[in-house]
This record gives structure tokens, sequence and C-alpha cells, in this order.
């Protein structure tokens, strides 16, 4: 039985961090919804191709929206990376754990679905 991961667990900042770069990248080629769900497959399926996309996988990366050149997707953008940021700090501050990787895509979907 794998283990828990629990709130602290850098799994959750590295799911995290690669759907706002998926999304982001998404964003880039005009899909302004359905972002959360395809970029949690993209990652769970390609985690080669997404290391060779993004070499830079940091938390700061992931919150830089000057790659999209048009104002209304940076702003939505925006709106994404405060929504996770926020998911992110009630798992933390309700020391939310999961069973499994799938729990915790579900979870992040579910949070997120004004985005997806």
């Amino acid at each position: 039985m794998p283990a828990k991961i629990k709130a602290n667990d850098d799994r959750i900042q590295v799911t995290a961090i690669a759907v706002l770069l998926l999304a982001r990248e998404r964003m880039g080629r005009a899909q302004a919804y359905g972002l959360i769900t395809p970029s949690l497959a993209d990652f769970r399926d390609d985690y080669a191709g997404y290391k060779t996309a993004f070499p830079t996988r940091t938390w700061d990366e992931a919150k830089d929206g000057s790659p999209l050149t048009n104002k209304a997707r940076r702003k939505d953008y925006f709106k994404l990376v405060n929504a996770m940021d926020t998911v992110l700090g009630r798992i933390k501050r309700n020391k939310t754990s999961f069973s499994s990787l799938q729990e915790l895509d579900n979870y992040l979907a579910s949070s997120l679905k004004a985005f997806d």
C-alpha cells in the first residue's frame, strides 16, 4: 500500500506548478477553459515531455504571466495562480492528506473547476 501524501509533501507543490505551467501554455494557444483536467492528464501521462518543455519548474516561474501577450488571458492566468495559491494554503492549513496521486488530481480539479 503506497504511503499517504501529506499536506507538506513536495508532490503537491510539484503538481500545482505543473498545472500552472501547462495551463499557461494552453492559454497561450488561445484555450481559455478546460485547463485543469487536461493539464493534469498531460503531466501524469508524459512526465518526460513536461520536463523537456519546462526546464525551469519553480513556483516563481509558474507565477510568471509574461509569456502571455494577451492582457485578458494574462489576467485570467493570474486569477488561476491566485486560486491555486488559495487551494495550496487550504491543503496546508487543514492538513489535508491524499491516499493517491489520483485523489490529489481529483481534489485539484474539483477545487479549480471554474477554470476547467
